[in-house]
Protein backbone atom coordinates (compact mmCIF):
# COMPACT_ATOMS: atom_id res chain seq x y z
CA UNK A 1 0.00 0.00 0.00
CA UNK A 2 1.21 3.24 -0.47
CA UNK A 3 0.98 6.64 -0.25
CA UNK A 4 -1.67 8.46 0.49
CA UNK A 5 -3.79 5.36 1.44
CA UNK A 6 -1.07 4.09 4.09
CA UNK A 7 -1.63 7.30 6.00
CA UNK A 8 -5.09 7.12 6.42
CA UNK A 9 -5.14 3.38 7.03
CA UNK A 10 -2.77 4.39 9.97
CA UNK A 11 -5.40 7.09 11.11
CA UNK A 12 -8.24 5.04 11.23
CA UNK A 13 -6.04 1.75 13.31
CA UNK A 14 -4.83 4.46 15.63
CA UNK A 15 -8.43 5.97 16.20
CA UNK A 16 -9.69 2.67 16.37
CA UNK A 17 -7.23 2.01 18.99
CA UNK A 18 -8.37 5.04 20.70
CA UNK A 19 -4.58 6.17 20.94
CA UNK A 20 -3.38 9.61 20.23
CA UNK A 21 -0.20 10.50 18.08
CA UNK A 22 1.93 10.29 21.34
CA UNK A 23 0.63 7.50 22.48
CA UNK A 24 1.11 5.68 19.22
CA UNK A 25 5.06 7.26 18.79
CA UNK A 26 5.40 5.83 22.12
CA UNK A 27 4.66 2.36 21.85
CA UNK A 28 6.70 2.41 18.55
CA UNK A 29 10.12 4.20 19.27
CA UNK A 30 9.23 7.12 16.61
CA UNK A 31 9.27 10.85 16.37
CA UNK A 32 5.39 13.07 16.38
CA UNK A 33 7.18 14.39 13.20
CA UNK A 34 7.98 11.62 11.34
CA UNK A 35 3.82 9.90 12.29
CA UNK A 36 2.30 13.39 11.43
CA UNK A 37 4.38 13.20 8.13
CA UNK A 38 2.82 10.00 7.13
CA UNK A 39 -0.32 9.91 8.40
CA UNK A 40 -0.92 13.16 5.83
CA UNK A 41 0.95 11.18 3.08
CA UNK A 42 3.77 13.47 2.86
CA UNK A 43 6.45 10.31 3.08
CA UNK A 44 6.76 6.87 1.88
CA UNK A 45 8.18 5.35 5.47
CA UNK A 46 10.32 2.35 5.22
CA UNK A 47 9.04 -0.97 6.00
CA UNK A 48 10.54 -1.22 9.17
CA UNK A 49 8.75 1.82 10.15
CA UNK A 50 5.29 0.90 9.06
CA UNK A 51 5.91 -2.84 11.20
CA UNK A 52 6.59 -1.00 14.08
CA UNK A 53 3.71 1.37 13.85
CA UNK A 54 1.07 -1.84 12.79
CA UNK A 55 2.64 -3.97 15.72
CA UNK A 56 1.74 -1.45 18.31
CA UNK A 57 -1.85 -1.08 16.48
CA UNK A 58 -1.99 -4.63 16.59
CA UNK A 59 -2.56 -5.31 12.54
CA UNK A 60 -0.16 -7.91 10.72
CA UNK A 61 -1.84 -7.49 6.96
CA UNK A 62 1.10 -8.03 5.54
CA UNK A 63 -0.11 -6.49 2.48
CA UNK A 64 -0.28 -3.32 3.96
CA UNK A 65 3.53 -2.77 4.28
CA UNK A 66 5.34 -1.05 1.48
CA UNK A 67 7.34 -2.63 -1.33
CA UNK A 68 11.24 -2.15 -1.63
CA UNK A 69 10.94 -0.08 -4.35
CA UNK A 70 8.98 2.25 -2.69
CA UNK A 71 10.47 2.69 0.64
CA UNK A 72 12.04 5.84 1.53
CA UNK A 73 11.51 8.33 4.76
CA UNK A 74 11.78 10.80 2.28
CA UNK A 75 9.24 12.89 -0.04
CA UNK A 76 9.39 11.85 -3.72
CA UNK A 77 11.32 14.24 -5.90
CA UNK A 78 8.41 15.41 -7.62
CA UNK A 79 6.29 16.10 -4.43
CA UNK A 80 9.28 17.90 -2.64
CA UNK A 81 9.31 20.33 -5.70
CA UNK A 82 5.94 20.92 -5.22
CA UNK A 83 5.96 21.38 -1.56
CA UNK A 84 9.18 24.11 -2.11
CA UNK A 85 7.52 25.81 -4.87
CA UNK A 86 4.14 26.07 -2.83
CA UNK A 87 6.06 27.59 0.23
CA UNK A 88 7.68 29.77 -2.54
CA UNK A 89 4.65 30.99 -3.47
CA UNK A 90 2.77 31.39 -0.15
CA UNK A 91 5.72 33.39 0.90
CA UNK A 92 5.57 35.91 -1.64
CA UNK A 93 1.81 36.62 -1.56
CA UNK A 94 2.36 36.73 2.51
CA UNK A 95 4.99 39.34 2.07
CA UNK A 96 2.41 41.81 -0.05
CA UNK A 97 0.17 41.31 3.06
CA UNK A 98 0.08 43.92 5.05
CA UNK A 99 -1.78 43.49 8.19
CA UNK A 100 1.11 41.60 9.88
CA UNK A 101 4.42 42.62 10.55
CA UNK A 102 3.78 45.56 8.39
CA UNK A 103 7.33 47.24 9.02
CA UNK A 104 9.30 43.98 8.47
CA UNK A 105 7.35 43.17 5.23
CA UNK A 106 8.21 46.96 3.86
CA UNK A 107 12.06 46.45 4.60
CA UNK A 108 12.24 43.18 3.08
CA UNK A 109 10.30 44.42 -0.27
CA UNK A 110 12.70 47.49 -0.10
CA UNK A 111 15.51 45.92 0.16
CA UNK A 112 14.82 43.76 -3.23
CA UNK A 113 13.50 46.47 -4.99
CA UNK A 114 16.74 48.43 -4.29
CA UNK A 115 19.41 45.01 -4.93
CA UNK A 116 17.40 44.79 -8.75
CA UNK A 117 17.84 48.98 -9.49
CA UNK A 118 21.78 48.42 -8.06
CA UNK A 119 21.82 45.54 -10.16
CA UNK A 120 19.98 46.84 -13.25
CA UNK A 121 22.33 50.17 -12.86
CA UNK A 122 25.07 48.61 -12.79
CA UNK A 123 24.55 46.57 -15.57
CA UNK A 124 24.01 49.42 -17.81
CA UNK A 125 26.74 51.67 -16.93
CA UNK A 126 28.82 48.27 -18.21
CA UNK A 127 27.12 48.24 -20.89
CA UNK A 128 27.23 51.61 -21.46
CA UNK A 129 31.21 51.87 -20.50
CA UNK A 130 31.96 49.30 -23.15
CA UNK A 131 29.87 50.99 -26.24
CA UNK A 132 31.33 54.68 -24.96
CA UNK A 133 34.70 53.75 -24.56
CA UNK A 134 36.90 54.82 -27.27
CA UNK A 135 40.03 52.83 -25.62
CA UNK A 136 38.72 48.92 -26.42
CA UNK A 137 40.48 46.84 -28.69
CA UNK A 138 43.76 45.80 -29.93
CA UNK A 139 46.31 48.05 -31.04
CA UNK A 140 49.15 48.02 -32.54
CA UNK A 141 52.81 50.27 -32.64
CA UNK A 142 53.01 52.41 -34.82
CA UNK A 143 55.20 55.30 -36.39
CA UNK A 144 53.47 59.10 -36.25
CA UNK A 145 52.20 58.31 -40.18
CA UNK A 146 50.20 55.29 -38.71
CA UNK A 147 52.64 52.74 -40.41
CA UNK A 148 53.09 50.02 -37.93
CA UNK A 149 56.74 49.38 -36.26
CA UNK A 150 57.52 45.80 -37.46
CA UNK A 151 61.04 44.52 -36.39
CA UNK A 152 62.11 41.47 -37.53
CA UNK A 153 58.31 40.24 -38.51
CA UNK A 154 57.79 40.99 -34.93
CA UNK A 155 55.80 43.74 -33.17
CA UNK A 156 54.49 45.28 -30.06
CA UNK A 157 50.72 44.76 -29.45
CA UNK A 158 48.22 46.36 -27.15
CA UNK A 159 44.81 44.70 -25.70
CA UNK A 160 42.42 47.25 -23.62
CA UNK A 161 39.73 45.28 -22.15
CA UNK A 162 37.01 47.72 -19.98
CA UNK A 163 38.91 47.00 -17.02
CA UNK A 164 42.46 46.17 -17.74
CA UNK A 165 45.45 46.24 -20.64
CA UNK A 166 48.18 44.43 -21.99
CA UNK A 167 51.51 45.03 -23.75
CA UNK A 168 53.09 42.08 -25.57
CA UNK A 169 55.48 41.55 -28.29
CA UNK A 170 54.46 39.12 -31.28
CA UNK A 171 56.02 37.50 -33.74
CA UNK A 172 53.83 36.74 -36.66
CA UNK A 173 56.25 34.09 -38.48
CA UNK A 174 56.87 32.20 -35.58
CA UNK A 175 53.39 32.56 -33.93
CA UNK A 176 55.13 33.46 -30.52
CA UNK A 177 54.39 36.02 -28.39
CA UNK A 178 55.64 37.77 -25.16
CA UNK A 179 53.55 39.62 -22.19
CA UNK A 180 56.06 42.90 -21.25
CA UNK A 181 53.17 44.76 -19.59
CA UNK A 182 49.92 44.59 -17.91
CA UNK A 183 47.45 46.65 -15.92
CA UNK A 184 44.66 48.88 -14.80
CA UNK A 185 43.31 51.74 -15.94
CA UNK A 186 41.15 54.74 -15.73
CA UNK A 187 40.05 57.37 -18.59
CA UNK A 188 38.84 60.28 -17.46
CA UNK A 189 37.49 62.62 -20.69
CA UNK A 190 41.29 62.77 -22.54
CA UNK A 191 43.21 61.79 -19.70
CA UNK A 192 44.17 57.96 -19.62
CA UNK A 193 46.07 56.58 -16.61
CA UNK A 194 47.87 53.57 -16.65
CA UNK A 195 48.49 51.13 -13.75
CA UNK A 196 51.41 48.35 -14.33
CA UNK A 197 50.35 45.22 -11.74
CA UNK A 198 52.83 42.87 -13.89
CA UNK A 199 55.93 43.06 -15.56
CA UNK A 200 58.02 40.81 -17.74
CA UNK A 201 60.81 39.84 -15.54
CA UNK A 202 63.61 41.52 -17.64
CA UNK A 203 61.61 45.18 -16.51
CA UNK A 204 60.55 44.18 -13.17
CA UNK A 205 61.42 47.84 -12.50
CA UNK A 206 58.07 48.75 -14.35
CA UNK A 207 55.98 47.06 -11.55
CA UNK A 208 53.78 49.62 -10.08
CA UNK A 209 54.43 52.78 -12.44
CA UNK A 210 52.07 55.26 -12.96
CA UNK A 211 51.57 57.02 -16.43
CA UNK A 212 49.71 59.31 -16.95
CA UNK A 213 48.61 60.25 -20.71
CA UNK A 214 46.70 63.01 -22.41
CA UNK A 215 45.00 60.89 -25.57
CA UNK A 216 44.10 61.92 -29.29
CA UNK A 217 42.26 59.94 -31.27
CA UNK A 218 42.89 60.70 -35.68
CA UNK A 219 40.95 58.26 -37.68
CA UNK A 220 41.91 54.86 -35.94
CA UNK A 221 44.68 55.85 -34.95
CA UNK A 222 45.25 56.59 -30.89
CA UNK A 223 48.36 59.38 -29.88
CA UNK A 224 49.59 59.50 -26.53
CA UNK A 225 51.62 62.14 -25.30
CA UNK A 226 53.39 61.30 -21.68
CA UNK A 227 51.97 64.05 -19.20
CA UNK A 228 54.37 62.27 -16.13
CA UNK A 229 56.71 60.70 -18.22
CA UNK A 230 58.60 60.86 -21.87
CA UNK A 231 56.92 58.39 -23.55
CA UNK A 232 55.29 59.63 -26.65
CA UNK A 233 53.37 56.50 -29.00
CA UNK A 234 51.04 56.30 -31.66
CA UNK A 235 49.04 53.39 -31.89
CA UNK A 236 46.88 51.94 -34.65
CA UNK A 237 43.87 49.91 -34.28
CA UNK A 238 43.77 46.37 -36.10
CA UNK A 239 41.78 43.44 -36.23
CA UNK A 240 43.26 40.68 -34.30
CA UNK A 241 42.70 38.34 -37.54
CA UNK A 242 45.29 40.59 -39.02
CA UNK A 243 48.15 38.92 -36.62
CA UNK A 244 47.45 35.69 -38.09
CA UNK A 245 49.81 34.37 -40.76
CA UNK A 246 48.84 32.87 -43.85
CA UNK A 247 51.69 29.87 -44.29
CA UNK A 248 53.48 29.43 -48.00
CA UNK A 249 53.99 25.90 -48.91
CA UNK A 250 57.45 24.81 -49.46
CA UNK A 251 59.11 24.15 -52.60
Amino acid sequence: MNQPALGKKIVELRKAKGYTQEELVNKCNLNIRTLQRIESGEVEPRSYTVKAIFAALDYEDKTDLTSPETDSDSPSIEKKNILVNNRIYAYVIDLFNFKTNKMKKLTILTTLVLCIIFAGTNFMHAQKQENTNPMLGTWIQCNAQGESMYSNNAAEIKVITPETFTVMVIDKEKKMFMAELLGTYTLDKDTYTETITHSNPQIVGYTGRVNIFKITFKGDLLILEGQNNTYNQTWKRINPEELKVVNSEKK
